[in-house]
This record gives structure tokens, C-alpha cells and sequence, in this order.
């Protein structure tokens, strides 16, 4: 399990589960600074300037403005996953709730939002607010919880030395 809802729920974890948390939270790192890497050389050359923030704190900063004026925003959640746990029967699977919650704000605050996914040899790469995603519940044991799936059918499969090229295009149509 080793998730931060195993940390809040569970009265005791093994130090196995503390290991495998804080692996996750440095693989987690590593993909920020690997995107924010991607952001920087897919602005390379371009008239733009941007502010890279976590989500949530967009999201409080817009609900307390009532939207903020004059400023394009995009969102992005990256996750970091295991192609056999993240591909089930031809569909993405990530956490429902987590993408309710995004879509919702998309949509509130007009925006769009991507969702990158890391393989480790390619990215998936879609647009929450045009792409359809069914909501379910999901597995078994520990892994049994409440699931998005989108269609690969409906992603961008993107190998992971282009994707500087791919959030380029995606975000400035060049």
C-alpha cells in the first residue's frame, strides 16, 4: 500500500511501507524536476513567461479571486506509474476522485488540464476537459478503489524524449 492514505488510516505501517512511501515521494520529485525540465526547453526561443505552481494552490488561489483575470492557465498532473498497474483492458487508470476533482475545476475555471502519465519510456498525455473518462470501482485488497479510465484510443502516446516538443505544441500551437 504505502500511500499518504495508508499514513492517515492505518494505526501501524512496517517499515517496509514507510520505505516504499518515501521511494514514491522521490520517484514522485523526479518526475517534477524532469517535466519542469521538459516546460523549460519547450518555452526555449518563445516570447512567453510562465509560473509553474502545485494545483492545489491554484485551485485556492482562484476560488478566493473568484477567477483571476489577464492570465492563461493550464493544469498538469503528473503521475509516475507502472505501465502492467497504470493499462487495464486497453484503458488509463488513475485515481477518480483526484480527476473528478480536476475536471471539475477545469471546467469551473475554463482552463485546460493535462494529465501526464510516465511510463518511463513514454508520457500519456490528454485533456481532461474533451476527453470522456468512466468512473468505477476497481481491484482487489489494498488496490481496490475508486478509479477514472480513459481510452488509449483517446490519449497521446508520447516518447519521452519528445515531449518538450509535444507540451510546445500542446501549449502554444507551435
Amino acid at each position: 500500500m504505502a500511500s499518504r492514505t495508508a499514513f492517515v488510516y492505518q494505526d501501524a505501517l512496517s517499515i517496509d511501507d514507510a520505505f516504499t512511501y518515501f521511494k514514491r515521494l522521490m520517484r514522485d520529485a523526479e518526475n517534477r524536476v524532469a517535466f519542469s525540465r521538459a516546460l523549460q526547453k519547450a518555452r526555449k526561443g518563445l516570447d512567453v513567461h510562465m509560473y509553474v505552481t502545485d494545483i492545489d494552490s491554484l485551485i485556492v488561489q482562484y476560488l478566493r479571486r473568484n477567477g483571476v483575470r489577464g492570465f492563461r492557465f493550464t493544469g498538469f498532473e503528473l503521475k509516475n506509474m507502472n505501465p502492467r498497474s497504470a493499462i487495464v483492458n486497453g484503458k488509463v487508470k488513475v485515481n477518480g476522485k483526484q480527476y473528478e476533482g480536476h475536471k471539475w475545476f477545469a471546467e469551473k475555471a475554463g482552463m485546460d488540464f493535462y494529465y501526464l502519465v510516465n511510463l518511463g519510456r513514454e508520457f500519456l498525455v490528454w485533456n481532461i476537459r474533451n476527453t470522456y473518462a468512466d468512473f468505477r470501482w476497481y481491484g482487489e485488497g489494498h488496490a481496490h478503489d475508486y478509479y477514472a479510465f480513459v481510452d488509449l484510443d483517446d490519449v497521446i502516446r508520447v516518447p519521452a524524449q519528445e515531449l518538450p516538443e509535444t507540451l510546445r505544441f500542446l501549449l502554444w500551437r507551435r
